[in-house]
């Protein structure tokens, strides 16, 4: 990780930072949980102001905010003050995109876009290996990088044609883009909770 220097300068270059107002919850790595206010984000970080009685954690400590409005997010800290500390949120290459896309549409007075994320939270399952089946019955391998309670991203070598239906484990969706690293994939069925979705990839119970 470079220093807090060219976090900034790589950030502002690449990364649009909006101001937002958003409460969040921060567990802190001493064990205690805070209250406080998102004053910033970019998909690469964001500035989380305190109250005066709250713990500041260090620089180079992990914390986990969870922010109204866009979920549940991890980072380090690089920077310590006064008011608050700033965070460098950790996530995949291809969820930062798509965190980064959002963040435009919300700066230019998009309201779906939060409507969405409030609608199909993210389910905790990155970098999650699982099977993909073809229309035709062929299998392969492949690897979740990204999902929610409507759809997934997928890394895999294969390009099934758009508009067909595939299964992702046990979960039948319908194939409605390509990205550099594989395919996107949306639920035939929106699953009402993560730990439904999540039910679809563990392994087939066995009969006796």
């Amino acid at each position: 990780m470079g220093n807090m220097a060219e976090m900034d300068y790589d950030e502002r270059r690449t990364y649009q930072r909006i101001p937002v107002g958003y409460t969040s919850r921060c567990l802190m790595p001493d064990g205690g949980e805070y209250e406080g206010t998102v004053s910033n984000i970019s998909a690469c970080g964001c500035y989380i102001e305190l109250d005066a009685f709250a713990t500041r954690p260090d620089p180079r400590q992990r914390v986990v905010a969870y922010v109204d409005k866009l979920g549940r997010f991890e980072g380090t800290v690089v920077r310590s003050a006064e008011d608050g500390f700033a965070l460098a949120l950790e996530m995949t290459a291809p969820k930062r995109e798509r965190f980064a896309a959002t963040l435009a549409k919300v700066a230019n007075g998009d309201q779906a876009a939060l409507e969405e994320i409030r609608r199909h939270p993210r389910v905790e399952i990155e970098d999650k290996p699982t099977v993909l089946t073809m229309p035709n019955g062929a299998t392969a391998n492949c690897k979740i990088i990204d999902m929610s309670l409507s759809g997934a991203s997928i890394e895999t070598h294969l390009r099934p044609t758009i508009g067909v239906f595939v299964d992702l484990g046990r979960m039948r969706g319908k194939v409605v883009r390509y990205h550099e690293n594989g395919i996107a994939v949306e639920f035939a069925e929106v699953a009402p909770t993560p730990k439904a979705v999540m039910r679809h990839f563990e392994p087939a119970q066995q009969s006796a």
